[in-house]
């Protein structure tokens, strides 16, 4: 990526992350990061990194579009629990009416949704109501923060590695 693509992904990490824990601050135990689409050996890759480090993994994936513009194109969510990795892909933001955070939803099948706190991934049962319109308002807030800038100060640590 050329460094206008990498600071366009960079803003996504900020705003997702602002989505994700509001006014929070990011604790030891989550992390969120954003590259390519994942293949399958790179999952097992990260998710056998998640598990050593016993870190929460929110991976924002991306696809260079028009204008080589990046995109994201999916979320995986990685959560180490002991010795095993549960890994969730093609997740999607929600903003539920009247919350002020958005939730991780994984594919149509999963009847669960995730919950980020400032250290760690929750999964709780059950979809959050009105899902497309959850998705498309946090589709438009996301939009907006890229667009405007997501003021993250302190809330987390952005680093880029090439």
């Amino acid at each position: 990526m050329n460094p206008d693509q990498t600071a366009h992904v960079r803003a996504h990490v900020a705003a997702v992350s602002k989505l994700l824990l509001g006014n929070k601050i990011m604790n030891p135990g989550l992390m969120i990061m954003a590259g390519d689409r994942l293949d399958h050996s790179q999952q097992i890759a990260f998710g056998h990194t998640a598990v050593k480090a016993q870190v929460d993994l929110i991976y924002l994936e991306f696809a260079v579009g028009e204008d080589d513009v990046p995109v994201m194109t999916g979320i995986t969510v990685m959560l180490p629990r002991d010795t095993v990795c549960y890994v969730s892909t093609g997740c999607r933001l929600s903003l539920v009416p009247g919350k002020a955070r958005v939730v991780i939803v994984p594919q149509d099948v999963a009847q669960s949704h995730f919950k980020v706190l400032p250290g760690e991934i929750v999964q709780v049962r059950g979809r959050p109501a009105s899902l497309v319109a959850g998705c498309n308002r946090a589709d438009a807030k996301l939009a907006a923060l890229v667009r405007d800038g997501a003021k993250v100060g302190s809330q987390v640590n952005l680093q880029t590695w090439r």
